[in-house]
């Protein structure tokens, strides 16, 4: 377990001697943090609370003896994200234990790892024999558990990508389990991969310690050997084999556009069989496929399959057509905009004057108005 969080209570401790009779006055700063964790007393011969703070008075203790007072007040935890609790300290002679057991000593290496709301008393032993007087401190740490560790983690596994060897047009099937490793409810895109380019994903919503199989079909149209797999888990080699149906060029008609426009993306493809073939071209943006298109290539012929992606947010895109590169689009900043000088001609200015004197005159009625109620 990691911890990600430490608070630290500064407690001033008192000897003040009496005689032979000592005591001491424990007291409970501003900043405690009220809302995580709570004090409180249990025996008023030894504790008290005055002006909202907890006070140990152990004046009553024998002196020249080891003393010490079990069950004397509380501590709980009201904020599930502390962990654990311990009493450091440099006090000569002083310790803190659980309830009634003094071998039973809070420390760093030996927490309180109470649940929430679960009462611990504690108890305290001073040795005289080594308590002098003057003012020291010790300290309540609280240890607050790592965020992280309320995060979910999930993971793929068990990668299976099959056949290996297929025809044009024949699907290739994707296997992986999805495994929740985290202590919460989480979610995962799971993206399908060809060749790094994203073109199906699914989102898949995981309780902790759930398990789930996730599965993709795929139809290959283009020969040729693809990486193909899931993003994050694994990819392995699928080789496609038919006829040389290939797309022999992409290109962006406009390289360069302002947000909120369309750019255009042309892409030839061929079919040097003799026979008419259908086959599906896929649009990606940055890696990730966005448009498709079914069409009919002509036997021994060509087909131009044109495309039209609007851009909304200005940058620099990658640009690609089933697998080969159209270049990139670069989207600019809109420009501010501008009213260009024009000079009116007369009818439009004779046009303008007549709404103007109007105006000019509905406000000389209104300042008459206005000086007639404060004569």
């Amino acid at each position: 377990m990691s911890y990600s969080k430490i608070v630290i209570f500064v407690i001033s401790l008192c000897f003040l001697f009496i005689i032979i009779v000592p005591s001491a006055a424990v007291t409970l700063g501003e900043d405690t943090l009220k809302d995580d964790i709570d004090f409180n007393p249990i025996n008023d011969k030894y504790v008290a609370i005055e002006n909202g703070k907890i006070k140990l008075d152990l004046e009553k203790l024998n002196d020249r003896a080891i003393t010490r007072a079990d069950d004397i007040f509380t501590i709980s935890v009201t904020d599930n994200d502390v962990e654990r609790i311990w009493i450091e300290n440099d006090v000569p002679g002083l310790t803190f234990y659980r309830g009634n057991d003094p071998s039973n000593t809070i420390s760093r290496s030996n927490p309180l790892e109470s649940s929430t709301h679960q009462i611990t008393s504690i108890g305290v032993a001073v040795d005289t024999h080594e308590a002098v007087s003057g003012t020291e401190t010790f300290t309540i740490v609280a240890e607050y558990e790592d965020e992280d560790d309320h995060e979910p983690d999930i993971e793929g596994s068990s990668l299976n990508v099959s056949p290996a060897t297929l025809e044009s047009g024949e699907p290739v099937t994707v296997n992986a389990t999805y495994r929740n490793n985290g202590n919460k409810r989480g979610t995962e895109t799971v993206q399908l991969t060809v060749d790094g380019t994203v073109v199906d994903q699914s989102s898949i919503e995981l309780r902790s310690g759930e398990e789930r199989a996730v599965s993709f079909e795929r139809t290959m149209y283009w020969p040729g050997t693809y990486d193909v797999g899931l993003e994050g888990v694994g990819t392995e080699s699928v080789t496609v084999e038919g006829p040389p149906i290939n797309v022999v060029s992409a290109s962006i008609d406009d390289a360069t556009i302002t947000a909120g426009e369309t750019a255009t993306v042309r892409a030839t493809v061929s079919n040097p069989t003799d026979v008419r073939v259908e086959r599906t071209l896929e649009l990606s943006i940055d890696g990730i496929v966005v448009d498709s298109r079914t069409v009919s290539i002509p036997a021994n012929g060509e087909r131009t399959v044109t495309f039209e992606r609007r851009f909304a947010t200005a940058g620099t895109y990658d640009v690609a057509v089933s697998g080969v590169s159209a270049g990139t689009v670069t989207v600019e900043e809109p420009g501010p905009f501008s009213i260009q000088n024009r000079e009116l001609s007369a009818a439009t200015m004779a046009a303008l004057a007549p709404p103007a004197t109007a105006g000019l005159l509905a406000l000389a009625v209104v300042a008459n108005r206005r000086w007639t109620v404060f004569r």
